[in-house]
């Protein structure tokens, strides 16, 4: 958002009493919504849940928080309106914290996990079914959790709770020593619903935690701090963190923790050899905390280039050796329990791998993609499917896809099935990398600005080149959100949402065929849906780049 760069004058407006009224209104939607969660219950029916409703309440906040940006853009700086966008987002998020989970279970991962980790047994070494399915065996790490299994009721529960039991934990260790804390703050004799409200209220810590970084980086950068609304009362926050209870809030803060510490080295820019250990010191610390951030979950490495150059070109080698040896000595330290082998005591396939659980994600999850879907749905043979599972978008002539993946089969020994996905995934990872190279290199040149809005691109178009496009990942870009040059990138926040109502075409047709199309529940959502979603969106982003540029272009050329 170009305007945040340089915002101008503002009109002599106070924007407190606006933005109170739209807090008193977000605050009673929120409150309905915390009521209606009460259908999404665990075990509840599917098709009575009101999916369609909770949404439409999600566009009405979405709505009050899009005139809250805009109010707080056009008003003067305002101290009041700061504490009153900041302390309404926590009362935003009370509300939410006793809300059940819409429409998701991750968080029943997280608790057996943290669970399993105060019993002294690696997450990674087992996944829930091997716990469901265990009986008395040698294995004396197992036998515990089988014992705490028929100990516990409550856990027992939680366990047959967990999504995909058959795979083990993804989550990697920095979010494990979370769970961990968690679990130990919580009662022993905590039922299921308190066991939740302990774990997203810790959750909610890192998020407000992230808000007042926000508020600290946008100062640092020169902007208002009442801009921290694009973060603090993002309706999407309150979905992913306060109610859902996604562990991405631990990434997230420290992540945008790790990236404030780096800007900080912008102001000790000097020879003087005070300021030098000053940026020396800041350099280390930022390293280390992006370490732990990429151990709390693994995106945030897609960072590592921008901060190198950042380094490098402004300190020079000298400096950038030492945090570059302290980020990897860190990231490899935290991630060491998921590597393959590491700690293994049994035969068992899963067991000598506790890296399998990411792996499997890697290698097969795909969900509300848009950008990746059209590259697999144009290298997937079709010849065996039916008219009802091939894309509307499908145009690569079939010798071509059945003569990619074959050879691509053949020479890394993988099954047909599997060939599509590992070459899309391959192209669009190539085209990241170009993407985050030059972005690296253009953030690493002036400001923090410059070097905020950087960071920000490389998370968005990670996100959009992604086959899993969650709408809680995007929570990953939205600290950095100020600072984005351009404002389609806000339409995202709200965009995402549509992804749930691919839950309610799965429940109502099941089967069926949607509006005329050959397209059942789930396949119409994915090759009608997501075109609606982000079609639209990227012709807007794509027309208003095209705009600045002839803008900037006219004014070039008028000088």
């Amino acid at each position: 958002m170009t305007q945040g760069r340089t915002p101008g004058p503002r009109p002599e407006n106070d924007p407190v009493p606006v933005i109170a009224m739209l807090a008193g209104l977000s605050v009673c939607v929120y409150g309905i919504i915390a009521l209606m969660s009460w259908w999404f219950a665990y075990g509840s029916e599917p098709t009575d849940r009101p999916i369609v409703g909770v949404l439409c309440l999600f566009a009405v906040l979405f709505v009050f928080y899009v005139v809250a940006i805009r109010v707080l853009w056009r008003a003067k700086p305002s101290r009041r309106a700061l504490h009153l966008v900041v302390g309404t987002a926590i009362v935003f998020r009370v509300v939410m914290l006793f809300s059940v989970p819409i429409q998701e279970v991750d968080i029943y991962r997280y608790l057996w996990d943290g669970a399993v980790s105060t019993s002294g047994v690696s997450p990674f070494r087992y996944s829930p079914q091997d716990v469901i399915s265990a009986g008395v065996t040698d294995d004396e790490e197992l036998n515990r959790l089988a014992e705490l299994r028929d100990r516990k009721p409550v856990l027992a529960e939680i366990l047959h709770r967990v999504h995909f039991p058959e795979i083990p934990t993804v989550y990697p260790p920095t979010s494990q020593f979370v769970f961990a804390v968690a679990n130990l703050s919580t009662p022993s004799s905590a039922s299921v619903s308190t066991r939740l409200l302990v774990m997203k209220a810790w959750l909610i810590g890192f998020d407000v935690a992230t808000l007042l970084v926000v508020v600290a980086l946008l100062r640092r950068c020169g902007m208002a701090a009442e801009l921290c609304v694009i973060y603090a009362w993002c309706p999407l926050i309150m979905k992913e963190f306060a109610n859902s209870g996604h562990l991405d809030a631990i990434a997230v803060f420290l992540t945008t923790l790790g990236l404030y510490v780096v800007v900080c080295c912008f102001d000790l820019q000097s020879a003087d050899r005070q300021r030098r250990t000053g940026w020396t010191m800041y350099s280390l610390l930022s390293a280390m905390v992006l370490g732990l951030a990429v151990g709390a979950k693994l995106y945030p490495v897609i960072l590592a280039p921008l901060v190198f150059f950042t380094l490098l070109r402004k300190f020079g080698w000298r400096v950038t050796v030492a945090p570059s040896v302290v980020f990897v000595v860190t990231t490899v330290i935290v991630l060491f329990p998921m590597f393959p082998g590491s700690g293994s005591v049994s035969d068992h396939d899963q067991i000598d791998d506790p890296s399998l659980g990411v792996v499997t994600f890697l290698r097969q999850w795909e969900m509300n993609d848009f950008l990746f879907l059209i590259a697999i749905e144009n290298l997937k043979p079709t010849g065996h499917l039916g008219s009802h599972e091939i894309a509307w978008f499908s145009v690569v002539p079939e010798s071509i896809r059945e003569s990619l993946t074959g050879s691509l089969s053949s020479t890394l020994g993988i099954a047909p099935g599997e060939a599509p996905f590992m070459l899309a995934r391959g192209g669009t990872a190539a085209i990241f990398f170009v993407v985050a190279m030059a972005l690296s290199w253009w953030g690493s040149a002036t400001t923090s600005l410059r070097f905020c809005e950087a960071a920000f691109l490389t998370i968005a178009w990670f996100w959009l080149l992604c086959p899993t496009l969650n709408p809680w990942y995007w929570t990953w870009a939205l600290p950095l959100l100020p600072f984005a040059r351009g404002r389609a990138w806000i339409a995202v926040s709200g965009l995402v949402f549509i992804y749930y109502f691919r839950f309610w075409l799965v429940y109502h047709f099941p089967s069926t065929a949607v509006l005329g199309t050959p397209y059942t529940g789930a396949a119409f959502y994915d090759f009608v849906v997501t075109w609606l979603e982000f079609a639209p969106w990227f012709a807007v982003l794509i027309g208003m780049y095209v705009w600045r540029r002839s803008k900037r272009n006219y004014a070039f050329s008028t000088d």
